[in-house]
């Protein structure tokens, strides 16, 4: 059956004697045209309903075009607003081009240019205009000087006032008269002067919400309990509509709704909607059981499963991204036609999917590819909005200026059919969307993976997840795109075979059958998501700490919930937020710091109640406060002022959930607060009549007074005390104001906690709780020899990939204290968000320091001064070379030393870091001058890891290198230990009186295979470049982009170039970009599943390093695969290693072909080297040497 419009009543009436199909509705009140994915996927999806036995429905915005109809499919178009709530204007949807808006000029405008051009036609119009015009003027002045004279006059003042006050009057009263005479002026003046035929304007009509046409259409179609509903578009403002109607509908005549949910939990348009919002929208459906039975809740991508997953009881069950997949096997006519390859950008103009990078990347890629007509360009530009954002209207504008046998731009949305076949035209597809928005999915991925399309995506999103580099191009920023469509261009064939093998898989992921089978199977509901404090040892006491958020910035409140942690009780955290506060940048790094607490399970509280009748009822009716209290907080609640009653009755409006209300009672032994204003909060949770500490800091009645400059009021200070009575136990930081209380309180239990240099003396907090838990009362161990959190500060931003020497041996150091039991924090530099990667919690500072630069700059010409100034007090015995500004700024030392120094930002991030830390390992002495003096604050072990001696970075000769041995050299001072690399490294700076303990490179040898395989390890070097003969010898090295690598691959090309071209060689890694010479290939850098196969085939490792310090980790990983390995004694150096035993140390290059000839022609004479040398590494196991790390811990 297929129809656009809403059912007959002839329709409806009709009996059928055979049975009723199911119905399958998919909602889709977004589907207007051709723009996005909305057709395809309400499509697809409906037509796989279709194959199931259902009889399927969309149910369509109203201005859905006729020409979209599809056979077999019911489309009713109803719906009048977006899933953003805004109306959708029929007009604009009539053209697909588009075109510039002309905004409509008033009447009087129009009135006015049209006699300017009948001035210009008419000489006497003109004339007689003029004279007008001027006699106007005059007369204007004549008046204003009348009445500049007036002001002589007796009552000028108040006759001028009155008549002022009876042209108000009159103006009001002839206000609705004359917008009646201007409306029907501009109807005759659009008459006059619009075009014949044209429509005249609508009056603007409020549109029907989307819940309203909703309900309207679904009582049409007489829904059952058996048919089923899809929503995979909406707002959560529309969210909350649905709740609510649903909500009062009688649940057993609902059919089963399942809603798709495809943005980002953290997405602006989420976060800041209107209404209830997300997460509570998600209770409410779980508070009315309307979840599971009735409505079941989807997204497509297990991230946003994990993330939706945390914010109620109700479960998320992932979905594959549906689409026509037979549409891909349309005949492209054009492509046999061509010889070029065909690049392609499908979709819609818009900022969030990169469209203005696409100019720089056609401007990059013009004179080797489009100029010579090796390749030509696509391009999707049809605006998502009217007129086009003004970035993309830019690029779009500089793309137009391209000919069309190099860049093609279509300006309007195509048609399913044409789409298809665009997309089965492409050789490459470009999506250099924004990484940040698109933690969602894309469709148009989802179809070029199906298709078998090599792609370019950014790095960072969900796009890049779904691909490798055998597949794709994927670039890590904007400016670096062009460099991965170069990378695809350049292995277009291996890419390309390797994208039609993996799209077999991926269309039997994707399918819209599964996207069916995915809703309709019985859902799986996973246990244990209720809120339940039970202690899992009834001999150990349970503690739930009740604490203001903003509480949480003072170090000493974060230390005694961790010391609560410590002592081995069961903690629980409920975090308010106080009604005068708002949230602020803060909180990403208070709610980060909740996570390191140790702390069992804790809820963040933030919604409070907005009607006013609340609160005053709730005065009216407190038992807490006098008659006068309460007349007293009406007057001051009038006047917003803020008093102590004020205050106290607001926090009463917390909301406290539902689930937290009814699962913590009578499960709690002790409680902690931080203000007396907390008794509503347990009041409402059952716990009224704990076991509680009450901590003070002030008095409120004082405060009050002082901030309103006045004296304290008697009776607010004795209200005040009455409060405090109601807690067990009073515990203050401060000794007089224990005194204090003690003085007011002579009954009370009163506990003053004393601080000291290594932080709070907890003795007291002991004492307090041992008077109320007796038996049950735990003490944290005193010994600092006991170590549970360490933090790991690592100043480059590679920690989690491990792609540098560096990250790896910092990584593994921190896998293996995690590994230990040991609660492991590192933190480094970068523009990321905290995350756990496997045991260990990474947590990231991005610099928003703006002198950064300017210091540094300060310090580059306070260096040349003294330079100067020592060259010529010094000309006559001084050996110390000059440097110019432009090696000043080449060289990174030593003004890293000083970027961070000054940035107060920096110090405040890590001082709330290794608050609560046991021990401190820096990797590098960059930040000692910070970290030291907070870890001797707060009596924390440093312990400084010198990865090298960095001062032999710079010519030895120069004073640079002396400040920066000196910089270096004062940051070991700092650290309470010192961990160095080499025997070398230990030497040196023993030799100025800095102890050091030798623990060099470790390695996770068993996960260094020695043989395996040939053949799959062949199908793997083969797939990445098929024109290296992988059957012919090749020698190996692998290095970062670093200035002796990059100088041993030079010399590596040479012997390759000079060999007898019967031997090959390759470098992998940042050291040189790809590219192709005689006998010699750099592949760049490679997936770990390429390098192991680089490594196994090898005939031998080249380390020809001419300078270097510290230990290689790619000397030990060739090492530990069991290798020959051939190199410098430099390529060695701080291992004690043997010529002609573990390895081939050769300094004279001259000699490299003779060698690796030798071994090549006869490799088993070598055979027994690459044991040793695997032996050798064995020595090496990081499990063994970070040993000394837990020593050193202890």
């Amino acid at each position: 059956m297929t129809g656009f419009s809403i059912p007959t009543e002839l329709e409806k009436s009709h009996f059928y004697f055979f049975p009723v199909m199911k119905k399958f509705v998919v909602i889709d009140h977004s589907l207007c045209n051709l723009q996005g994915h909305h057709y395809e996927c309400s499509i697809a999806v409906a037509e796989a309903a279709e194959r199931k036995g259902y009889e399927p429905i969309i149910i369509a915005n109203k201005v859905l075009n006729d020409s979209l109809a599809i056979e077999n499919i019911k489309i009713i178009k109803a719906f009048e607003v977006d899933w953003f709530n805004q109306p959708v204007n029929i007009e604009e949807e009539k053209s697909l081009i588009p075109v510039s808006p002309k905004p409509k000029q008033p009447w009087q405008q129009r009135l006015r240019y049209q006699l300017y051009l009948w001035q210009q036609d008419y000489r006497e119009l003109r004339i007689l205009l003029e004279k007008v015009e001027g006699s106007t003027r005059r007369l204007k002045e004549w008046f204003k000087a009348d009445l500049r004279s007036l002001r002589s006059i007796p009552l000028a003042n108040t006759t001028w006032g009155l008549l002022k006050i009876v042209w108000g009057i009159t103006r009001l009263i002839t206000k609705i008269p004359l917008k009646i005479t201007n409306q029907i002026i501009t109807e005759t003046v659009n008459t006059i002067f619009n075009k014949v035929g044209k429509p005249r304007e609508k009056i603007t009509v409020e549109p029907r919400s989307f819940v309203q046409t909703l309900g309207e259409v679904l009582s049409t179609l007489k829904l059952t309990s058996g048919d089923q509903v899809l929503i995979h578009t909406f707002g959560i403002e529309q969210l909350e509509e649905l709740f609510y109607f649903l909500a009062h509908q009688n649940p057993t005549d609902l059919p089963t709704y399942h809603l798709l949910f495809r943005r980002d939990t953290e997405d602006p348009l989420v976060v800041n909607a209107k209404g209830m919002g997300l997460q509570k929208c998600l209770e409410g459906f779980c508070q009315t059981q309307l979840w599971p039975d009735k409505i079941r809740f989807y997204t497509d991508t297990a991230d946003l499963v994990k993330k939706y997953n945390q914010l109620s009881l109700a479960n998320f069950v992932q979905v594959p991204i549906p689409f026509r997949q037979e549409k891909l096997c349309l005949e492209d006519f054009s492509q046999n036609n061509t010889n070029y390859i065909h690049i392609v950008y499908l979709g819609d103009a818009r900022s969030e999917k990169g469209y203005q990078h696409l100019p720089a990347l056609i401007e990059d890629l013009w004179p080797d590819y489009l100029k010579p007509g090796l390749a030509k360009f696509t391009i999707q530009s049809n605006y998502n909005v009217t007129g086009g954002e003004a970035t993309v209207l830019e690029a779009k504008l500089k793309l137009s200026q391209y000919p069309r046998s190099a860049v093609e731009l279509i300006d309007h949305a195509l048609k399913p059919d044409d789409y298809y076949r665009l997309l089965t035209s492409a050789d490459i597809v470009v999506l250099p969307y924004n990484p940040t928005n698109y933690q969602r999915t894309s469709g148009v991925l989802t179809e070029a993976l199906a298709a078998g399309k090599p792609v370019v995506v950014p790095q960072g999103s969900w796009l890049a997840e779904q691909v490798d580099l055998t597949r794709a191009g994927i670039y890590s920023s904007p400016s670096n795109l062009p460099i991965s469509v170069r990378y695809v261009l350049e292995n277009l064939a291996n890419l390309t075979k390797k994208a039609e093998e993996f799209s077999h898989h991926w269309r039997s992921c994707q399918s819209p059958d599964y996207f069916l089978e995915c809703l309709l199977r019985q859902p799986v509901i996973v246990p244990g998501k209720t809120v339940q404090i039970k202690s899992e040892n009834l001999t150990i006491a349970s503690i739930l700490i009740v604490i203001s958020l903003d509480k949480l910035l003072d170090r000493r409140n974060v230390n005694i919930i961790r010391h609560f942690c410590r002592c081995g009780y069961e903690v629980y955290g409920i975090f308010y937020r106080q009604p005068e506060h708002s949230s602020s940048p803060e909180d990403v790094y208070l709610f980060d710091n909740l996570q390191q607490l140790g702390l069992k399970q804790h809820w963040i509280l933030q919604d409070y109640y907005t009607a006013d009748n609340f609160y005053i009822n709730f005065a009216k009716n407190s038992t807490h406060l006098s008659p006068e209290q309460c007349e007293q907080y009406l007057r001051d609640y009038y006047h917003h002022q803020s008093t102590l009653i004020t205050n106290w009755v607001q926090s009463a409006g917390l909301i406290i959930p539902p689930e937290l209300q009814n699962n913590i009672q009578g499960n709690i032994d002790l409680i902690y607060v931080d203000s007396f204003f907390c008794q509503h909060h347990l009041k409402k949770l059952g716990l009224d009549l704990a076991k509680t500490i009450l901590a003070v800091d002030k008095f409120y009645a004082y405060d009050d007074a002082l901030r309103q400059k006045r004296e304290v009021i008697y009776q607010d200070l004795q209200w005040e005390i009455n409060q405090l009575k109601l807690f067990s136990v009073l515990l203050t930081t401060l000794e007089s104001l224990a005194f204090k209380l003690q003085e007011l309180q002579p009954q009370a239990e009163v506990y003053s906690l004393r601080t000291t240099d290594q932080g709070i003396d907890y003795d007291q907090l002991n004492q307090a709780i041992t008077y109320l838990l007796g038996e049950k009362v735990l003490i944290a161990p005193k010994s600092k020899n006991v170590v549970k959190k360490v933090v790991m500060l690592y100043p480059w931003g590679d920690i989690e990939e491990r792609c540098s020497g560096a990250s790896q041996r910092s990584g593994r150091v921190a896998d293996f204290l995690a590994s230990e039991g040991l609660d492991v924090t590192v933190l480094s530099v970068g523009d990321r968000q905290s995350n756990w990667h496997g045991q260990v919690h990474y947590r990231y500072f991005k610099s928003g320091f703006p002198q950064g630069e300017l210091v540094q700059k300060v310090y580059q010409e306070a260096f040349l001064s003294w330079q100067k100034m020592l060259n010529i007090s010094l000309s006559d015995n001084s050996n110390s070379s000059t440097l110019s500004r432009q090696q000043l700024t080449e060289n990174w030392l030593p003004w890293i030393y000083y970027s961070s120094r000054f940035d107060a930002r920096f110090q405040e991030i890590l001082e709330r870091v290794i608050d609560g830390a046991d021990a401190v390992l820096l990797e590098y002495p960059f930040w000692a001058a910070i970290a030291g003096p907070i870890c001797r604050n707060r009596g924390v072990k440093l312990i400084l890891t010198a990865h090298d001696v960095l001062a032999k970075q710079l010519p030895t000769d120069s004073w640079l290198a002396q400040i920066a041995l000196a910089e270096e050299l004062q940051a070991l001072q700092e650290a309470d230990e010192v961990v160095t690399l080499s025997p070398e490294d230990q030497a040196f700076f023993r030799s100025y009186n800095i102890g050091s303990h030798y623990v060099p490179i470790g390695l996770d040898v068993a996960s260094y295979p020695t043989s395996a395989d040939p053949e799959p390890t062949q199908a793997i070097l083969e797939s990445l470049d098929t024109a290296i003969n992988w059957r012919q010898p090749f020698c190996l090295f692998v290095g970062s982009q670093h200035l002796p690598n990059v100088k041993a691959v030079e010399q590596i090309q040479t012997l390759a170039q000079a060999g007898g071209g019967h031997w090959q060689a390759i470098a992998v890694g940042g050291c040189c970009p790809s590219k192709q010479e005689r006998n010699f290939f750099a592949l760049g850098k490679v997936s770990d599943s390429v390098l192991q196969a680089l490594y196994r085939r090898a005939a031998l490792v080249l380390i020809p390093l001419e300078t270097g310090t510290g230990m290689s980790v790619k000397t030990l990983e060739a090492m530990a695969y069991g290798k020959v390995i051939l190199g410098t004694a430099i390529a060695f150096r701080g291992y004690p290693v043997e010529s002609e035993v573990h390895c081939l140390i050769n300094n004279n290059l001259a000699t490299y072909i003779g060698v690796i000839e030798d071994i090549i022609q006869h490799p088993h004479r070598y055979e027994q080297l690459g044991n040793s040398a695997r032996n050798f590494a064995q020595n090496y196991d990081h499990r063994q040497l970070y040993q000394t790390y837990l020593d050193l811990l202890s």
